[in-house]
């Protein structure tokens, strides 16, 4: 015997069609980048096109909790506005720190 609606429009509907209508909608949940576990809906901040706990969602400089739509992202590493301008940003006068500052030992 068919459903209603494919009794309908003439398409009989078999067991297996039966049993897939009433299995669970199975979504896979984004991974945070930094802990590698699952975000779920409630805990989850989009940063940059990527899915993070709101614990994890930390300056790599200087560990600052960020805001979505604040800081900025280097090599896949959240980075507050500050501590991007002064380890990537421009050289010279205002533009977080001089060339002496960025030289490696």
């Amino acid at each position: 015997m068919a459903c209603l609606h494919c009794a309908f429009i003439a398409i009989p509907l078999t067991v297996l069609d039966r049993t897939k209508a009433f299995e669970p909608l199975v979504t896979t949940m984004a991974k945070c980048p930094k802990c590698g576990k699952e975000v779920y809906f409630a805990e989850r901040k989009t940063h940059l096109g990527k899915d993070w706990h709101s614990a994890c969602l930390k300056c790599s400089g200087c560990n600052k909790t960020l805001s979505i739509g604040q800081g900025a992202e280097h090599e896949g590493q959240p980075y507050c506005q500050q501590c991007y301008a002064g380890k990537f940003g421009t050289e010279g006068f205002r533009a977080g720190g001089t060339s002496e500052s960025k030289k490696k030992y």
